[in-house]
This record gives structure tokens, C-alpha cells and sequence, in this order.
């Protein structure tokens, strides 16, 4: 009796833990796989999303530096024009300004002025007495006194007393008679003589004047290369106070208000949004950079709430097959098939995603030493599509050799675990002597019990076209514009280097000056474009004449400067500044014009001539001017033809065969 009633009572149990309980049992165990793998994709596209908000907000800050850099070396050009007049020129600092190239790299800037101190009933007062260009817009400044404001009259004292560019508050250009919109001013002090002197005091006695530039913040981001990724919204602030004051800049994104019409909730701030700040010119400022809701869409990181409703329908499908498993097994394993064929379904377009973001994707298995890749990870590397994995070894043949070391430095700190994430740039072959900018980001996934590294992964960018924007930005900064030698800044630079290095090593440098011989002439009876066309030919002609080692720059608008090093003597100098005036001397073709010119030259050698660059320079001038005065032409090995009759002196006990006083730092003859 008592085993009659005991065996349905087992039935019936066994019958609700098929019925009920396994495919409850079957939806808990399945959803709290979709909750942990949910969250664990959650934190991933977060970091992934930080990733790409990080490198947005260096992108935004470098090209703002570059472009403040670009402003400092205007204002610097004026700066070495105004100190090279003896008295300032108003014709002649018009021909300065309307020469130089102002294109993109100096949006922003209203224009050049430059400002004196004067005596006043109150004290100093800081007058306008330039302003170029000199259009309507601008002749309202030359009425002020910029005394008379504290942000400018602050602005001017700052760059007398630090003898470098100052970076004024943030004003409103209406306050200098400007179109109204929110600026700022950019000062450099000038000085009589050649150096910086050293104390405030001796600054403030040698202080020549000031050359001002103001900008539009506006029109200065407006212009920025590139533009910003789009679901990020900028706004430029004057110091590190958010306030609506200090606003140089704003761009919003169009979608916050969108979302916020919508009822979309924001992610928390710490992934939306972060700050920049960049001291420029002695003040500070706040780049602030914000993600709209669009952010993660386009950065492919908003797969994580398809995998939890993925992962509750899965596991609601799950507990249905566990259910229809007791009722007929062949029935439960047909639905098994079909719901296998739905993830492979959806693995396959997980991973179609990843490529159609332009992404390649790489998998490192370090214990067997290969790399498993996408396709679009393999075209970026220039190899063909099978086969699916390659040793590691023939992975690092592929990067150029001068980047392996460091790229195998990073990945090892990486699997080291000294440094979590492992991202660095190399070039990869792309064809016949041609070599394609990467970006590879990568992570250790998987270690062992003793944290030694199993596994790595990571994505592969194209970054091709942004390094070659950024080689042509640093190109253009370190050379002239039209001939594409060394501008003056960079020349002074490898002249330093080349001094320095023939201290230490007891070896010869040699410095020639080379002047064009009516040019100006020239330039006024042929036009600006043939004159142009002559200073690209005469600077192709000096290179030709030098050795690869040697370096030709411009620095005035007819000056050129030649840097000899390396195994040097006074007669081997001489040879090449023989081979520099006849290679000038040759007759040209030039829109159907053939002319003809001479050159002027100057050698100094180091350290006969000079110990310093100074001195070497100043020798170096001395020499060219002697010989521009005695106008004699170049007979080779140092050597002039006899002296003509001499012409008249000028008031100044000198003589100039050009019939003129001087030579403006434009190139531009000064009358």
C-alpha cells in the first residue's frame, strides 16, 4: 500500500521537473550568461567609446596649438622685420604684410599692427601706429589708447617684461573697433639690437616697440584641418572657469536636443565629456569636448542592448527547447539546429560590423606564435587573403625597420602587464617604395595562473592620409613657401646644431651669404610672377651647386644662406660659392622673358671668422656687402675682379651699388 502511493507521487515530481522545472532551471542559468556577457560588453564598448573620445580630444587640441604656433611664427616674422628697420617704414611694412601668404594657417587674425609706447598727462600711452591691412574695418584701432584698456595695457607689460608672445584675456573685438564677436590679442615685444637682454629692467630700456595681432576665436576654430567627428559638441574657454564670460567658442551637437526632445537619458558625464587645457602664450585655456547620444552609434559601441535583448530571447528560446524536450527529442534537437544557425547568424554579422567600421581585426596566440586576422586587417597589411593565420615572425618582417623596435617595446610592455593597453603607430609596406601609416590598439585577454600572457587582441586603423596632413603642416612651418628651402627659423636652428657639433668634434663650418644683383628692377619691370618664377630657379640652381649635406635657406625676399659642414677648408668653401655665382649667372627662360642675373656673396668660416653665430653671420655680411659695394664681378677661388671707380658716398660715409639705402627683411628695396 505505501508503495502504491509512493511511486505517482514520483511521477508526478519527475513530470514537473521536466515540464517545469528544468526549463526554469534552463532561463535562469541562460539569463545570468546574457547579464554577465551584457555587462562585460558594456564595459568594453565604454572603454572603446572613451577611446575614441580621448583621441577626438587630442585631435581638437593639437590642431589648436598648431595653429596658435602658426600665429606665433607670423607675429615672430614681423618681430625680426621691425627689428631689422633702423625706423619703421609704414610703406614698407604694408609691402611686408601684403607679401606674406596668409592662407588658412592664420584665420583668425584681423590683422598686423604695430603699437609704441608714448608719453601722456597719465602716463604711457600704447598707440596704434600701423595697422595692416589697412581696410575700414581696421582704422578704428590707430584712435585708441590701449593704455586706457587693462586687459591690453596687462597684455603689453606682460610681453615687455618676459621679452616672448603674450596671450591676452578673452575680449569682445567691438571694444577695438572691430566687428563685434569674442577674440583675443596676440603681442610680441621688439628690441633694439640683436639679443634678448636679460633682465626686465635693460627690457624695458631696449623696448622698441610691440607687434599686435588680433584673432577672432570664431574664425580661428572655424579653420581648424579636418573636421570635428560629428556627435561631439566644443566649446573654448578663456582660463580653467567654465563661465559663460570667458566663452571663446562654442559648436553644439545637433542631437542632444533631438534626445533630449525624444526622452533619452545621457550616459554619466565621466564617459561624455572631459576637459583639455593648453597654456599658450602665458595664459591658459579649457577645451571642453562632449558626446552627443550619436557618439557611440558611430564609433560601433552600442552593441551591448542588442545582446541583452538577444540574450533574453535566447534564453526564453532556451527554456522553450528545454520545455518541447519532453514532449519528443527529435523535435528538441531540430529546434537546437535552428537556434545554432541564429548565432552563427549573428556572430557573422557581429563581425561584418566590425569590418564595415574600416577596422581590421587581429587575434596574437602566443603560446603557438600566430596571428589569426580579418580581411580588412590583412589588406592594410598588404598581404593576400589566405593564408587565415601567419607566424609572428613573418608579422614583424612586415613593419618598417625602423619602427619594429618600438613597436616590439610596446607590445611586450603590454603582455608584461606595465602598461594596460597597447597602441602605437608603424608603417607597413604599400607598394613600390611607398610605406602606409598605421594605428594598432590591442589587450591581453586571456592569461594563465601565473598572469603570463595566453592571448591578445586588437583592431588595425588606416591613418595614412592624417600622418601625411601632419608631415606637410610640419614641412610647411620649417620652410619657405615659395622656393621650399629652410626659413629662417629653421636655418638658425641647423646653424646652432652644426656650431655646436664642430665645437666638439674641432671641425671647420662655413657660412655664405648670397644677395641677388638687381632683382628689384627685375620685379617691377616683369611682374611678381616672373620674379617669383626667378627666385624658384635661382634656389634650385644653389641647391644643385651644394652638396646634399650642406643646407640652402631663404631668409629675405631676395637673401639666400648656405651652411657648409663636414670635411671643409677655406679653399674647398671658396670652390662651392664659384660654383654657386656661375651656376646663378646662367642665363634663364622665364614666361618667355630671358634673363639674365648676378649675385653678391659673402663666406665666413668658423672659427676664424667668428665663434659664434653672431659674429659668423655678421662676418659672413661684412664680406657681401664689400663685395656688393665694390660691385666687382666673381672671378672664383674668393676671388673679385679689380674695383671700379667708386661711387658716391651716401650721407652715411657708405656706398651702395643698388642706389639704394638698405634692404627691408621682406626683400622688398626700402627708398
Amino acid at each position: 500500500m505505501k508503495l502504491r502511493w509512493t511511486l505517482p507521487g514520483l511521477n508526478s515530481q519527475a513530470r514537473w521537473l521536466r515540464w517545469r522545472g528544468l526549463p526554469l532551471a534552463v532561463f535562469l542559468i541562460s539569463l545570468g550568461l546574457t547579464l554577465s556577457f551584457w555587462h562585460s560588453e558594456q564595459r568594453r564598448e565604454q572603454a572603446v567609446q572613451r577611446q575614441a573620445f580621448d583621441a577626438s580630444l587630442r585631435d581638437v587640441s593639437e590642431r589648436i596649438e598648431q595653429r596658435m604656433a602658426a600665429h606665433a611664427h607670423l607675429l615672430q616674422g614681423a618681430q625680426g622685420f621691425l627689428a631689422a628697420s633702423p625706423q619703421v617704414d609704414a610703406q614698407a611694412f604694408r609691402r611686408y604684410v601684403e607679401a606674406l601668404p596668409l592662407g588658412a594657417d592664420f584665420a583668425g587674425v584681423q590683422g598686423l599692427a604695430w603699437v609704441q609706447a608714448q608719453p601722456g598727462p597719465r602716463g604711457p600711452a600704447y598707440r596704434v601706429m600701423q595697422m595692416e591691412p589697412g581696410v575700414a574695418r581696421n582704422q578704428a584701432l590707430l584712435q585708441l589708447d590701449l593704455a586706457a584698456q587693462p586687459a591690453l595695457r596687462e597684455l603689453l607689460q606682460q610681453a615687455q617684461e618676459s621679452g616672448h608672445l603674450a596671450l591676452s584675456a578673452r575680449l569682445n573685438l567691438a571694444d577695438l573697433g572691430l566687428p563685434a564677436q569674442p577674440g583675443f590679442v596676440l603681442a610680441l615685444p621688439v628690441y633694439r639690437g640683436v639679443a634678448l637682454p636679460d633682465t626686465p629692467a635693460a627690457r624695458r630700456e631696449a623696448l622698441k616697440a610691440w607687434v599686435l595681432a588680433p584673432v577672432a576665436a570664431g574664425e580661428l576654430m572655424a579653420s581648424l584641418y579636418g573636421e570635428l567627428p560629428a556627435a561631439l559638441s566644443l566649446a573654448l574657454y578663456d582660463g580653467q572657469d567654465l563661465l559663460e564670460r570667458h566663452l571663446l567658442y562654442r559648436r553644439a551637437d545637433a542631437s542632444w536636443q533631438r534626445s533630449a526632445q525624444a526622452g533619452v537619458q545621457a550616459p554619466p558625464a565621466s564617459d561624455r565629456q572631459a576637459r583639455e587645457y593648453l597654456v599658450l602664450g602665458g595664459r591658459t585655456w579649457t577645451l571642453q569636448l562632449s558626446a552627443g547620444p550619436a557618439f557611440a552609434a558611430r564609433h560601433g559601441a552600442d552593441y551591448a542592448p542588442n545582446v541583452l535583448r538577444m540574450g533574453v530571447l535566447l534564453s526564453v528560446l532556451l527554456s522553450l527547447l528545454a520545455w518541447m524536450l519532453g514532449h519528443a527529442r527529435e523535435r528538441a534537437q531540430a529546434l537546437a539546429e535552428q537556434m545554432t544557425r541564429a548565432l552563427r547568424e549573428s556572430e557573422q554579422r557581429w563581425a561584418f560590423a566590425v569590418e564595415g567600421a574600416g577596422d581590421g581585426v587581429w587575434d596574437w596566440d602566443l603560446p603557438h606564435g600566430r596571428l589569426s586576422s580579418s580581411v580588412r586587417w590583412k589588406q592594410l597589411m598588404g598581404l593576400p587573403l589566405l593564408p587565415a593565420d601567419l607566424p609572428m615572425e613573418q608579422f614583424w618582417s612586415l613593419i618598417h625597420p625602423e619602427d619594429l623596435p618600438r613597436v616590439r617595446s610596446e607590445a611586450q610592455a603590454c603582455l608584461d602587464g606595465s602598461q594596460a593597453q597597447f597602441s602605437t603607430e608603424y608603417r607597413v609596406a604599400g607598394g613600390v617604395g611607398r610605406w602606409n601609416w598605421v594605428l594598432a590598439r590591442g589587450t591581453v585577454v586571456e592569461r594563465n595562473r601565473q598572469q603570463q600572457p595566453l592571448r591578445m587582441i586588437g583592431t588595425l586603423s588606416d591613418i595614412n592620409a592624417r600622418r601625411q596632413s601632419e608631415e606637410r603642416v610640419r614641412f610647411m612651418a620649417l620652410h619657405d613657401p615659395l622656393t621650399e628651402l629652410a626659413n629662417r627659423a629653421h636655418f638658425d636652428e641647423r646653424l646652432r646644431f652644426a656650431l655646436a657639433h664642430a665645437r666638439r668634434y674641432h671641425e671647420p663650418v662655413g657660412l655664405i651669404l648670397l644677395d641677388l644683383d638687381r632683382f628689384k628692377p627685375i620685379n617691377d619691370q616683369f611682374g611678381h610672377a616672373v620674379g617669383d618664377q626667378l627666385l624658384q630657379t635661382v634656389a634650385r640652381r644653389i641647391k644643385a651647386a651644394v652638396r646634399e649635406t650642406d643646407t640652402v635657406g631663404r631668409i629675405g625676399g631676395d637673401e639666400f644662406v648656405v651652411l657648409l659642414s663636414g670635411a671643409l677648408s677655406r679653399e674647398s668653401a671658396q670652390g662651392v660659392a664659384d660654383k654657386i655665382y656661375t651656376q646663378v649667372a646662367q642665363p634663364m627662360e622665364l614666361g618667355g622673358v630671358r634673363l639674365e642675373i648676378t649675385c653678391s656673396l659673402g663666406l665666413a668660416l668658423f672659427p676664424e671668422d667668428g665663434q659664434d653665430e653672431l659674429s659668423l653671420a655678421k662676418s659672413a655680411d661684412d664680406a657681401m656687402y664689400r663685395n656688393k659695394r665694390a660691385g666687382r664681378p666673381w672671378l672664383g677661388d674668393g676671388r673679385y675682379a679689380a674695383a671700379p671707380p667708386s661711387p658716391e658716398p651716401e650721407p652715411d660715409g657708405r656706398t651702395d651699388p643698388k642706389g639704394s639705402k638698405g634692404t627691408g627683411g621682406d626683400g622688398v628695396t626700402a627708398p
